[in-house]
């Protein structure tokens, strides 16, 4: 197994891409520290996971400071070490720029952007001392090539993938790596309802040709599949990557090429 007795702490577990990480992670050996803002969600994820492998829930969300700081100390309590971070927490917004107000534009970013700063700036304080280390932040093609509709989001991505390679340059004389991976579009609860619903209502179109439209930006004209994510963040986090770092690595079925 990849990450075998590897400690690793996972944000935005309760879900999606969140969870196929968490329980690939666990399939390769890894043990889990899990965050997410929904503290009855996150449970229901914890139960789920334990059937595989040791993991603690640390219910907060990303974009509080204190809250971070919390769940690292109450990580590194439990397990005395950390060996890897992956930022999954993230925010949708589908909405026209002229829709976007300032409130939600400052959400998605603290989300998406500040919250990995934070988790970041915890793990390196950690890692930098063991002169060890693997993070991976997922961002999206959306951060590469802007999506309309997804101006905040667009943003968002954009920031976290300049920052994650900053940081792979500031961190690499500690042992750390920091690699990006950008899925594309993806067949999770959030692509469906909070994107391909709220458009579809939004503009008052038909949810499957939308969908169809969607598609046909992309050449092998399929949606990713969550587990298709977590097998290259646990490649990523494994010592099979230790040359790897500074990496924005595409997953989106060929859209980035179109």
């Amino acid at each position: 197994m990849m990450l075998q007795g590897k400690v690793v702490l996972v944000t935005g577990a309760s879900r999606g891409i969140g969870l196929a990480i968490a329980k690939a992670l666990l399939k390769e050996g890894a043990k889990l520290a899990i965050t997410a803002r929904d503290p009855e969600r996150l449970g229901k994820a914890q139960a789920e996971l334990e059937q595989s492998g040791e993991v603690l829930a640390l219910p907060g969300d990303v974009a509080d400071e204190e809250a971070v700081k919390a769940a690292f100390m109450r990580a590194l309590e439990s397990y005395g070490r950390l060996d890897g971070l992956v930022n999954n927490a993230g925010l949708g917004l589908a909405c026209p720029v002229l829709d976007t107000s300032r409130a939600d534009w400052d959400r998605v970013l603290a989300v998406n952007a500040t919250g990995p700063f934070l988790t970041c700036r915890e793990a390196v304080r950690h890692m930098s001392g063991n002169k060890m280390g693997k993070i991976v932040n997922v961002a999206s093609v959306s951060g590469t090539m802007g999506t309309a509709m997804a101006s905040a989001y667009s943003a968002s991505k954009a920031a976290l993938i300049g920052f994650t390679k900053a940081l792979a340059k500031e961190v690499a004389r500690h042992g750390i790596n920091a690699n990006c991976v950008c899925p594309g579009a993806t067949d999770t609860d959030m692509f469906q309802k909070d994107t391909l619903d709220v458009l579809a209502a939004k503009f008052k179109m038909d949810r499957a040709e939308l969908l169809k439209s969607v598609l046909s930006t992309v050449p092998l004209r399929r949606l990713l599949r969550p587990a298709e994510v977590a097998d290259l963040v646990a490649f990523l986090l494994s010592d099979k990557a230790d040359g790897i770092t500074g990496q924005v690595v595409r997953i989106d079925c060929g859209t980035d090429i179109h």
